[in-house]
């Protein structure tokens, strides 16, 4: 748990607002983790394995949490109040990180985990090409194409 711990709570800071959330959510994926690991067969790398729980948790989660925010938002923008800007800003922030991971999410699962582990776990190129056994030049290639789409599909989610 101590090796991957840092993974899994990075992902889940960018996921939450509260640190407490995020620790309490990091518990949980490494609980899944325990109740699941006799259906981890080592076709991957452990931590990609992890990495998989903690995304498809974190995306539940959000799918919860954003029927929920839609109603208090509504609620929010009606209740003037001076504090009101940095609520504001709380969900903007949030919604561009809802619709970022959901553009990362529409890209080809070759692109997806490259782009995941080296701009949201900070993992070097050469690190995600042993831990993927894909070759160094593949993994900066698969990033680049992926961040093409990602810039193409932000410009249009943003202008449209």
């Amino acid at each position: 748990m101590k090796r991957y711990e840092g993974m899994v709570y990075s992902q889940a800071r960018k996921a939450f607002l509260t640190k407490e959330e995020a620790e309490d959510f990091t518990q949980d994926v490494f609980l899944k983790a325990y109740e699941s690991l006799s259906q981890f067969r080592g076709e991957a790398q452990f931590s990609t394995w992890l990495f998989q729980i903690a995304k498809f948790h974190i995306t539940k989660v959000n799918k919860k949490k954003s029927h929920i925010q839609a109603d208090w938002t509504e609620d929010v923008a009606t209740v003037p109040d001076n504090s009101k800007p940095s609520t504001v800003e709380v969900l903007d922030k949030e919604e561009t990180h809802h619709i970022l991971h959901s553009l990362i999410c529409k890209l080809p699962k070759s692109y997806q985990l490259p782009i995941r582990l080296h701009y949201f776990e900070n993992k070097p190129l050469k690190e995600i090409a042993n831990d993927l056994n894909i070759k160094l030049g593949t993994i900066k290639s698969h990033i680049s194409r992926g961040k093409e789409l990602l810039r193409k599909w932000w410009s249009h989610e943003i202008e449209g």
